[in-house]
This record gives structure tokens, sequence and C-alpha cells, in this order.
């Protein structure tokens, strides 16, 4: 799964943004517009159409990746969390979800999210959704809630040691930079980036900044395939605290995939394709925030085989409170020779 939509029907244009209606639906240009791209990410991405009791549609998706017409999946674990916190009641906090890709989404297309209620405890309570497309389940998330509870034990994996977000490259002029300029970048480097540019693309909506990306490249075949970047949202999201785990899990879903390909194509492998065959997510603390200070992303797969990669992630806030971890496997392809 991957995605956006961008049909070129019905398309009008507002004097007063940079908004636009295509096909139905509300699309941000640029310049970036901070104004613009909250509508986007919230009246547009997260906010859904209730159709009826606990069945939801989407108003508008995001194409994963600008060569073809999947929704981004993270997009739609996002709005599945959106559907199953509006049949929950207060007090309840998302700690995981455990969710399969299970056919790619058309962009072009709404998606209809129906919520099943599991079940219903004191500390406890689950949500089942699918989303479906044309009649299709294209993906499912088993999610569950949990009361506030006081810590019984504490530990965590300590934050890694890295530059702070002020000291590290942001993820366009990064990109940028391999692909424009040769004459300062290894062609380990270039071949890096132009699988990055195949499996990353980053909305506008959250800034990205890379830490040593020159380590990711050079790493040995041998050795587990590391990832981290600092995120944040452009925007700001307000005090409702699941609005933060909507988007913490939009953006979990955007660098696992790229994890394991950097090294390998610096050696010289091409890649195919790629694709989420699942994702789990687990919320540890749920006081975090998203859009007033930077989280760091460690992603590491630790081993690839039948053409599958397993990518374990963790987030840190910059005080170094270990708030999320993820999990993903993924399919990734060479590509294919041609006969002769």
């Amino acid at each position: 799964m991957d995605g956006s939509a961008e049909n070129g029907r019905g398309r009008t244009e507002s004097s007063s943004s940079n908004l636009s209606v295509q096909g139905g639906h509300i699309r941000c240009s640029s310049p970036f517009d901070p104004e613009a791209e909250k509508l986007d990410l919230f009246k547009t991405f997260l906010k859904l159409e209730e159709i009826d009791t606990d069945l939801y549609r989407s108003t508008h998706q995001l194409r994963g990746r600008k060569s073809h017409n999947r929704v981004y999946g993270g997009q739609v674990v996002g709005q599945a969390l959106m559907a199953a916190q509006a049949t929950m009641a207060e007090g309840l906090h998302v700690h995981s979800l455990h969710s399969n890709f299970l056919y790619q989404a058309d962009a072009d297309r709404p998606i209809v999210y129906e919520v099943s209620r599991i079940r219903d405890g004191r500390s406890f309570c689950t949500r089942l959704v699918r989303a479906r497309q044309g009649g299709v389940c294209v993906f499912s998330t088993s999610i569950s809630y949990q009361r506030d509870e006081p810590d019984a034990i504490c530990h965590q994996t300590p934050m890694p040691t890295v530059p702070p977000p002020d000291e590290c490259e942001d993820i366009g002029a990064f990109m940028h930079r391999l692909m424009n300029d040769p004459a300062t970048v290894s062609l380990e480097g270039q071949r890096a980036a132009v699988a990055y540019q195949q499996v990353l693309d980053f909305p506008r909506t959250f800034q990205i900044r890379f830490i040593t990306p020159r380590e990711y490249i050079n790493v040995p075949l041998d050795k587990p395939m590391k990832f981290a970047c600092w995120v944040k949202s452009n925007t700001p999201i307000g005090d409702d605290k699941h609005l933060h785990h909507c988007v913490a899990a939009f953006i979990s879903d955007v660098t696992p995939v790229g994890t394991p390909i950097g090294a390998h194509a610096a050696r010289g492998f091409k890649l195919g394709m790629a694709a989420s065959l699942d994702h789990s997510m687990w919320i540890h603390r749920h006081d975090f925030r998203i859009d007033t200070d930077w989280l760091l992303y460690e992603t590491e797969s630790t081993v690839a085989a039948g053409s599958r990669a397993l990518i374990h992630g963790k987030m840190w806030t910059r005080d170094g409170r270990m708030v999320i971890s993820s999990t993903q496997e993924i399919l990734i392809r060479g590509e294919k020779k041609e006969e002769k």
C-alpha cells in the first residue's frame, strides 16, 4: 500500500490560499503555507466522514510514491486509528496496533473503514478495523486501548547519542545534494540516493532530518541495517493526545521501507519494488507531542530473506523518553532483468 488523489477532474482554484479541489478532494500546492497544510492534514487526511454506526469514509488519500497511485500505508493506519477512536469512551488511550496490508488501495477512490467493537473491559478495550475499497478488504488492524495506570516497573532502551536536529540535514536538501552534486558524493552515495528516492516520499506536513547518513550506506552487509532521523510536524496539532498518536502512526511508516535498502543499493542492488506487508506499533507513553518538539526515530533491519526484510523501530522524545516501538515486514524485489 502507499498514496494521494490526483485525477484532473473538477479542478477549481481558491483565490485566498494555495488550495485547489481536484476530483472532489482538497489539495495543497506550493509554496508551503502552514495554514493550508493544517487544513490538508486535519480536514482531509485525519477527518473521516461518518456514514453509519461504526462506519466511516475517508475524504482524501495521499500517494505513497510519486510514480504510482497506491495509497500511502501510514495514512491508512492513521485513519484506522481515527475511526476506532470515534467509538471509544473518555480516558482510554491506544497502546498497540497490529496491521496487515492486504491489497493495494487506489488513491483516486475513497476508503471505507468498518469498526468492530471486539471487547469493552474496565481496563482494556479492543477494536478491529477493516478498510474496504470496491467491496474488497484492503487493510485490517487490531487496536488495543488501555486506561491510565501508574508504572509498576519501569525500564527502557536508552536513546542513542546523536547530533541534535539543528545540526542535521533536511531530507530535501540531502536528496538534492546526493542526486545533483556528483563531484562531492561517492558513487555508492549516488546509488543509495536513487534507491531512497524510489521509496522515500516525505509529505510537506512534516520536517525530517537525517542523522549521519553516510553510516547507513557504509555498513557491512553481514550487519544489521540502521537508519535514524528526527521528525516533527510542521503544523500545530493541539492538545488532543489521540491526534498526536495518529500523526505518529502516519510518520512511523515512512522510513522502515528504506532502512534495509541503502547499503545494498550502494553495492549495486537495483530495486524493482518495495511494499509494506504488515505494521505493528506500541505506544509506551501517550503524553508526547510531535508538533512542538522533535522525536528521534531509529529503525533497524535485523534480517532479510525470501524477498522480505524485517524492521524494528523506536521513537524517543528529545529528553530521552522512549515513547513508541514499531515492527514492520516489507517485500523487496530486485529489478527484473530484460530477456534477450
